[in-house]
């Protein structure tokens, strides 16, 4: 069967553009078990798609979503399809995912497939090769006249019964990007999913709250063919919780280790996983930045978000990151449901005593299908399910920049002033990485211009529009309210 997978098209200048390691995995599947895949990306190749069709002349079209930003050009995508192809479309990623009924009636693909694509793509090719409809497929939601149907959810599928990703489908040159002291950065995956089962986050809808992990000697021979042969400098595992499994990371980390390639990479890790000696060892492996969860720093916040971290050991665990010569960077949330301004005090106190190398406040944006976002629907007036999917890619634009549904007691001017002082604090703060400097500036500057030789006056103009857009609101908001950082003793 002839399978075309598409990477909708995501405006350069909002996000520098990454390996589609979903699409990669799900087409790395396919070939292997003889299944003739092509994958396309908008976001590198914006043009010839309907060339691409007929030439190809697939059996079956799928387009990923990510993210609701991205799932515009899916859907006008999706729209351009049908002009001159009448092979079933159908949408997978995060985003279908968390509102399929929504996703058939506003998007109209054919179908909408649940959960990660492996072994439920797999069902589909076959069952097209064999003429067999597609309507009792595990994992596919779909219409059938105006009655939504969901099928069952596929079983989470076990990541080493998977092939190796074959990188000839893309070019991962094409996706460097600039990260602390690196400037041939990839994005790549050594494990799939969370333990943890936190109220704002979706995770246990898409990954029912379960961490699988690839076979280490596969992800190292991943890195080893993007370091040798394309030239890769720097790995950010993009794992939503990288490799928990101590016996599987400390193989991982000794086969890395013995590799001794030219690379530095990072990280996201959770309080509680990591002891000293684990953090020696990645140090040796060449990790050299990992990113803390903790998003609170009030103890019974804690525990209603259901984050299942001790904050006590916060701090020996930064103090054990910057002795091995690992930067820290500490990501809280303000902005919770019912959250009071002393609440937030006590966040950013907790936030400030454990002196991380760079400290993240993000706003809390409430995400479809997580418990909060439920909580939200049952309890705030006004608060509803989106209608179409301009709707919430809107809220997932301006979420940036301002607070789309403030859920909190906090004051919204003072949730942005906490939020942009910490970015300006990132902004012109220096931390090192291998005895080299990195600052915001440095990677900023370095984007832009990665937008204009790589894509186009467009994607450059765009570019510094957006980063002096930000650059201006981060400013403002850090440096024009100096009674609001008094309020909270930000320094």
């Amino acid at each position: 069967m002839k399978v075309l997978l598409i990477n909708p098209r995501l405006p350069v200048y909002l996000r520098m553009p990454s390996l589609p390691l979903g699409l990669l995995s799900i087409a790395s599947f396919l070939k292997a078990q003889d299944h003739e895949v092509r994958l396309l990306d908008r976001s590198m190749h914006n043009e010839g798609i309907k060339e691409e069709v007929l030439r190809f002349q697939p059996g079956v079209i799928g387009i990923s979503a990510l993210s609701y930003l991205s799932s515009l050009d899916a859907k006008s995508l999706t729209e351009e399809l049908r002009e001159y192809t009448d092979v079933p479309v159908i949408w997978g990623g995060p985003a279908p995912s968390s509102l399929p009924e929504m996703y058939l009636r506003d998007g109209k693909p054919d179908f909408v497939m649940l959960g990660e694509g492996e072994y439920t793509w797999l069902a589909v090719a076959e069952a097209l090769e064999a003429g067999a409809p597609l309507y009792d497929l595990q994992g596919l939601a779909y219409l059938r006249g105006h009655t939504f149907v969901c099928n069952p959810p596929r079983p989470l599928a076990d990541l080493k019964t998977f092939p190796d990703l074959d990188w000839s489908l893309v070019d991962p040159a094409h996706y460097f990007s600039s990260f602390f002291n690196c400037s041939r950065m990839l994005y790549l995956h050594a494990s799939k999913g969370c333990t943890a089962s936190c109220t704002f986050c979706s995770n246990k809808q898409f990954h029912q709250s379960r961490n699988r992990c690839r076979d280490p000697k596969q992800v190292v021979r991943d890195i080893e063919y993007l370091v040798s042969e394309c030239g890769a400098d720097g790995i950010y595992f993009s794992d939503e919780l990288f490799v928990p499994v101590r016996s599987v990371r400390s193989e991982l980390m000794a086969l890395l280790a013995e590799k001794n390639l030219d690379f530095v990479w990072g990280c996201q890790m959770r309080i509680g996983v990591l002891n000293e000696e684990d953090i020696r060892q990645m140090y040796r492996a060449g990790c050299r930045w990992i990113l803390f969860g903790i998003e609170s720093g009030d103890t019974v916040r804690l525990k209603k978000i259901k984050k299942g971290i001790d904050p006590g050991m916060a701090k020996e665990t930064v103090d054990w990151c910057k002795k091995a010569g690992i930067t820290v960077q500490t990501s809280f949330i303000i902005g919770f449901p019912y959250e009071t301004p002393q609440e937030m005090q006590k966040t950013i106190d907790f936030a400030k005593s454990l002196q991380a190398d760079m400290i993240v406040m993000n706003i809390l944006t409430a995400i479809p299908n997580s418990e909060i976002y439920d909580q939200m629907l049952r309890e705030k007036p006004g608060f509803r399910l989106p209608q179409t999917i301009a709707e919430i890619a809107k809220k997932e634009l301006v979420a940036t920049d301002q607070v789309t549904d403030n859920l909190s007691e906090i004051p919204a001017l003072d949730l942005h002033v906490v939020h942009f002082f910490y970015q300006w604090k990132a902004f012109i703060g220096r931390g090192t990485v291998k005895g080299e400097s990195f600052g915001i500036i440095k990677k900023m500057a370095s984007d832009t211009f990665d937008r204009l030789f790589r894509h186009g006056l467009k994607g450059f103009v765009f570019g510094a529009y957006f980063s002096l857009k930000q650059f201006l609101t981060v400013f403002f908001y850090a440096n024009c309210f100096p009674h609001i950082r008094k309020k909270y003793k930000l320094e």
